[in-house]
């Protein structure tokens, strides 16, 4: 018993345990990260732009076939508004991997999108994506906001066309 309480204590002075606000941060950039998802899926463009820093590095080339673009948050909202115009989705995020340094964090996650669109015929209204995204994120005044987003797709199935960026090209 006594080599395991030294042992613990050992791991105290090395910094391996998680400290009170490593789980507050880590807590809140998960949260940050799933109100970007739901505000997608809600068309809550304010909530959306509230995620964001104001400028992103935006990486959806494994996608959309667009290069990777640095983009103010309310260019990077008023795409979205776009694309995801006549479309209902779900935007599932899981498997939160995150690293902190300073003010500044990164996060790795699955994703899994459904996106439908009811205008269309039932055989070819529905795409649906799966992948990783690593998000950058910066500490602000106002907390963690999203400044970088790299998707990676492992793969898609139904009909591309209903995606509103792969309309746009």
């Amino acid at each position: 018993m006594i080599n395991q309480l030294k042992f613990l204590n050992s791991l105290k002075l090395m910094n391996i345990f998680p400290t009170h606000q490593w789980l507050e941060d880590k807590s809140e950039i998960i949260d940050t990260l799933l109100r970007f998802a739901y505000a997608l899926d809600q068309k809550n463009w304010t909530m959306l732009r509230d995620c964001l820093a104001d400028q992103v590095d935006a990486d959806y080339t494994a996608l959309r076939g667009e290069k990777r673009q640095f983009i103010s948050a309310d260019d990077f909202v008023a795409q979205r508004t776009k694309d995801l115009v006549n479309l209902k989705t779900q935007h599932i995020s899981t498997n939160h991997l995150v690293s902190i340094h300073d003010n500044q964090a990164e996060c790795t996650s699955c994703f899994l999108i459904h996106r439908l669109d009811p205008t269309r015929m039932p055989d070819g209204n529905a795409y649906d994506t799966a992948g990783h995204y690593i998000h950058g994120l910066i500490r602000t005044s106002h907390g963690w906001r999203i400044d970088r987003i790299k998707q990676t797709v492992l793969w898609s199935r139904g009909n591309p066309e209903i995606h509103g960026a792969r309309r746009r090209h």
